[in-house]
């Protein structure tokens, strides 16, 4: 709100007109978006893969209170994970499990989370994994669009298979 006035040394036969208020309703935006990847295609099972989970705020306004959430598919028998900010960006440095951590995203800003991903040895086909971000109550998502991310690897079963042979002897009598 801002108010505006206006005085004079001459008597106002109308002083009611004198002030005006103008009052505007701040609506905030931002532009929140996710990515994800392990840079790869393909995983193999009995391994660990690790994800590269980043959110950021394309602004124009501040996004405080937002939420990063990844569920691991359950292929992933353990699942631990770092967290790092850029630009202002907050959010807890460490977990085990799903992420659901509750950030502060500036405008300009990010978080980057590593998860390492112990791959069962007994899973197959595909490894699909979907991290998300939301904004949080009172700030409008210009483009929500870009507020969910998925990395999708074929799972390649790999073994290093091997066979000795021996008979306890080396001169064996005919």
């Amino acid at each position: 709100a801002n108010t505006a006035t206006v005085a004079s040394s001459i008597t106002d036969p109308n002083p009611g007109n004198n002030s005006a208020t103008d009052t505007d309703t701040l609506t905030p935006q931002a532009d929140l978006a996710i990515t994800k990847t392990n840079g790869t295609a393909s995983s193999t099972p009995g391994t660990p893969t690790t994800w590269t989970i980043t959110a950021s705020n394309s602004g124009p306004s501040n996004a405080p209170g937002s939420t990063v959430a990844d569920v691991f598919p359950a292929a992933c028998t353990t699942v631990n994970w770092t967290c790092t900010g850029a630009g202002g960006g907050t959010c807890a440095a460490a977990g085990t499990g799903n992420i659901s951590d509750a950030v502060n995203l500036p405008a300009g800003g990010s978080v980057s989370y590593s998860a390492t991903c112990a791959i069962s040895a007994a899973a197959s086909g595909t490894l699909a994994n979907t991290a998300t971000v939301t904004i949080a109550s009172g700030i409008t998502d210009t483009n929500p669009a870009n507020n969910s991310a998925t990395d999708t690897d074929t799972l390649a079963a790999s073994a290093d298979v091997g066979v000795t042979k021996t008979n306890n002897t080396t001169s064996p009598v005919p």
